[in-house]
């Protein structure tokens, strides 16, 4: 695991490269594509003229959502960040498409997600597109501090998560709540309007571990872009872990600045903040992060005026899905057997919450 975590980000470039040159002339049916500046041009084969093209992701114009299972790279800090979407071949009518970002724990493999839980075919079944990111070794921070150990400033930060691999999203109508224009005009003065929009695509993201507090802070940070999150496991509160090597390779130890572990990834400190649905699992039996992370969470949601206004609202509106629902498995520990009970639950939750 150690090796495959190490090197497997050149390998995996290695493999895009190869395929670089050798799709033009395949059958293939997935799309591969490379961001060669964040938010402003990708280099993207079009399957089905099997062509380069450059695409400027900073510009207005609309993009059609993935038609097919694809592969992308993202720059950060000077290498290149695997994606992969998996497409949903189960649409209808009576099955809308919808998005599903799964965000992995602390150097676990995405496409663990896939591989070694049901979720992921259970989510394509259901008329979910899948999202997967290679996130390595990330805490999920907003940022690189200055007493972060430099391996670990290695990994991507949710910031950059959001910012270079979501966001550009937006123009094909995923994690976004103000739909696309399409159909644009231009007037007499040069102005460029758009006679219609199409719906957005209903969003959500879950997490595991590590990946649930990232999962949770991008909800929290960017409630238009999500319908619901989940988060299975996951640690939400530093201060539950002052001696955690891992908080304090990453943000420095607590005596040293008290303000940060309270600060922007602190959750529970946060969660008058708390705007979009949520499901919330942990296993008693916990012995990598503790059951009471989620307790505390739970604590400061129960306890929060503005949290509590909320549910009150979102009942109103959702008969079958509360604004938040949780469970405490007592037989569970931390392992893909639990995540992969609590997902399907996570899912039959996010399918209440946004019904076909």
């Amino acid at each position: 695991m150690a090796w495959t975590m190490k090197y497997r980000r050149w390998l995996t470039a290695l493999i895009a490269l190869m395929m670089l040159f050798l799709y033009l002339g395949s059958d293939a049916s997935a799309s591969l594509f490379f961001q060669i500046k964040p938010q402003k041009s990708i280099l993207y084969i079009d399957n089905s003229a099997k062509k380069l093209a450059i695409v400027n992701a900073a510009d207005s114009h609309s993009m059609e959502p993935f038609a097919n299972d694809t592969v992308y790279f993202v720059g950060y800090r000077n290498k290149l960040i695997r994606i992969e979407i998996k497409v949903s071949r189960n649409l209808s009518s009576d099955i809308p498409r919808k998005m599903l970002l799964l965000l992995p724990g602390w150097n676990f493999a995405d496409t663990q997600w896939c591989t070694r839980t049901t979720v992921c075919s259970s989510a394509l079944r259901r008329g979910y597109d899948v999202m997967l990111v290679e996130m390595g070794k990330s805490v999920y921070m907003d940022s690189l501090y200055p007493q972060m150990r430099v391996d670990y400033g290695e990994h991507p930060t949710r910031i950059w998560l959001w910012d270079d691999v979501l966001k550009p999203l937006q123009l094909m109508g995923y994690f976004t709540a103000t739909g696309v224009p399409e159909d644009p005009v231009t007037l007499s003065n040069g102005r460029v309007v758009h006679k219609s929009w199409r719906l957005p695509i209903p969003s959500f993201v879950m997490g595991l571990s590590t990946g649930a507090r990232g999962a949770l802070l991008l909800a929290l940070e960017h409630p238009e872009a999500f319908k619901g999150c989940a988060g299975l496991s996951g640690d939400y509160n530093p201060l539950l872990m002052k001696s955690d090597n891992l908080m304090i390779n990453c943000m420095g130890k607590y005596d040293d600045v008290p303000w940060r572990w309270r600060g922007t990834n602190n959750i529970v400190m946060r969660v008058d903040s708390l705007r979009v649905p949520m499901y919330l699992a942990h296993g008693f039996n916990d012995g990598i992060v503790s059951w009471k992370q989620t307790e505390s969470l739970l604590y400061g949601i129960n306890h929060s005026k503005a949290c509590q206004e909320r549910w009150v609202m979102h009942a109103k509106s959702h008969s079958k899905a509360s604004f938040v629902r949780s469970e405490i498995v007592r037989s569970a520990g931390h392992d893909y057997v639990f995540w992969n009970q609590a997902g399907l639950k996570a899912l039959d939750y996010f399918e209440e919450l946004w019904p076909n």
